[in-house]
């Protein structure tokens, strides 16, 4: 199962309400050359619907028109949905490599400072990653450290966190490998000897611990309930009671973390 890297801003869920599978299955499709994220849900109308909210892209289509088709219409409609979509949400900041940048890390910002040294000695220090860089400055070989040294952390963070976590639920810790998914946050599937894989993609080092957890928590969930049933998304509660706040948090804020 697959775990949504979701931008849409959603209203927030009746905490007082147990756990349920929200309406509307969340899905992607690409209009212009980038990623739009969409409703979709089955209903008694009899043709294919189309509705831009507050919320974003909202799909509703009747149960003998195919997937397929309902997204062919999607896509007849692009010009009109993107110009609709336009200003509803922020495009992703570019990030500018250079040294004194503030790039979001655990959900506090530490600034980049080059400084002489061996190329993979990166270092935090309090809210300074201190990066070795050599004359003349290059953009390029900057971002590349940095992203390497992140992706090392985040592989780290990630392994402890579900060897924590897993325990809890009473299965194993899987096997955890590292995600660049442009629309997933995470993903558990299964191998045919029965073991596990769960991929977490290194973005989520922008956030804060606890946005992580829910994620790891979201994945092995799945271990149990390879879907999004009432049932899975008791596990989830299980590991993490909060989930819902963690959710909404991921969907209003996915599209605030920087280009990189």
């Amino acid at each position: 199962m697959q775990y949504q890297l979701p931008f849409l801003v959603e209203s927030p869920p009746d905490e007082a309400a147990p756990p349920q599978h929200p309406p509307g299955r969340e899905r992607y499709i690409v209009l212009g050359g980038q990623v739009v994220p969409y409703r979709f849900r089955r209903s008694a109308r009899r043709t294919i619907g189309l509705l831009i909210d507050e919320r974003g892209l909202h799909a509703a289509a009747p149960r003998w028109v195919t997937l397929a088709e309902v997204e062919a219409f999607i896509r007849e409609k692009e010009r009109w949905i993107l110009k609709h979509l336009q200003g509803r949400r922020p495009s992703r900041p570019h990030f500018l490599w250079q040294d004194g940048a503030r790039l979001p890390y655990l959900g506090r910002e530490v600034v980049l400072h080059c400084v002489d040294g061996a190329a993979d000695d990166v270092r935090l220090c309090d809210d300074r990653l201190e990066v070795p860089m050599a004359a003349p400055f290059d953009p390029a070989a900057l971002r590349d450290r940095v992203i390497a040294w992140i992706k090392r952390e985040a592989l780290v963070l990630y392994r402890s966190r579900i060897g924590q976590l897993a325990p809890r639920l009473g299965v194993p810790a899987p096997e955890v490998a590292l995600s660049r998914a442009r629309t997933q946050w995470g993903c558990c599937t299964r191998k045919r000897d029965g073991s596990a894989r769960i991929l977490l993609n290194w973005k989520l080092m922008h956030f804060e611990l606890p946005l992580i957890d829910y994620v790891v928590a979201h994945e092995l969930a799945h271990l149990r309930h390879m879907n999004h049933s009432p049932a899975f998304w008791r596990e989830v509660a299980r590991l993490y009671p909060d989930y819902q706040r963690a959710r909404e948090a991921l969907r209003t804020r996915g599209h605030l973390i920087p280009e990189l």
